[in-house]
């Protein structure tokens, strides 16, 4: 299990571009030279036209239109999961441990996020065996306790690894060979936690996990 962290940032520059204009103005002629006649006649005036440009036409700067880039920055931590999702994971690991520890055995499991719980149904080995049928009975309550233990003592690289992800009860059922329920019992979180605290001995943890045994319909004492 390994956390990664990953933070995406983005930045958006708007580069607004100005253009100027610039405007000419153009003058008129002058009146035209005068001349005389013998016969005294008025003299013809020539008429002064005065050519006038249009004013110049004032260019206002326009800033260039620019789509404003969105970013989207995720968060530094990964979203957070919900329950179910977190036990979820729990049930991949209790899986890989009870395959890892117990002889690449598996157990049907089921996930209750919305009462804390994670029920196990363990078919024993032998239940006219005594030691298989007590190593049966403490294989739950161990790899539970790995899980616990390995929790509590992440650092920051494991973001799946906090008490949040494990369920606080695991509910367990133990049938014989041929499906029948020999027994049931169940283990607590803060049982756990007090064991990995050194707050209770190893003695009062299995003795508390003991104490949760009921006998089922299948249950019978007829050992080898």
């Amino acid at each position: 299990m390994t956390n990664i962290k990953t933070i995406f940032a983005g930045v958006a520059l708007a580069l607004l571009i100005m253009s100027a204009g610039c405007s000419t103005f153009i003058g008129g002629s002058g009146p035209a030279e005068e001349t005389a006649t013998p016969t005294q006649t008025p003299e013809p005036m020539t008429e002064i036209t005065e050519t006038t440009t249009p004013a110049p036409t004032e260019t206002k700067n326009k800033p260039v239109a620019t789509e404003e880039v969105e970013t989207k920055t995720e968060s530094a931590t990964e979203r957070e999961l919900s329950k179910a999702e977190k036990f979820e994971k729990f049930d991949e690991n209790m899986q890989r441990i009870y395959r890892e520890l117990d002889y690449n055995r598996s157990a049907e499991t089921e996930i209750f996020p919305e009462n804390d719980s994670y029920h196990m149904t363990i078919q024993m080995r032998d239940t006219t065996n005594r030691s298989k049928t007590v190593d049966d009975r403490l294989d739950p309550l161990w790899n539970y306790y790995v899980i616990v233990e390995d929790y509590n003592d992440n650092d920051d690289s494991y973001s799946d690894r906090d008490h949040t992800y494990i369920p606080d009860t695991v509910n367990i059922t133990f049938v014989t060979e041929d499906g029948g329920a020999f027994e049931t019992t169940y283990i607590k979180y803060n049982w756990a936690y007090k064991y990995y605290t050194d707050e209770w001995s190893l003695r009062v943890f299995m003795a508390k996990y003991g104490s949760t045994t009921k006998e089922g319909p299948a249950y019978h004492d007829k050992w080898k």
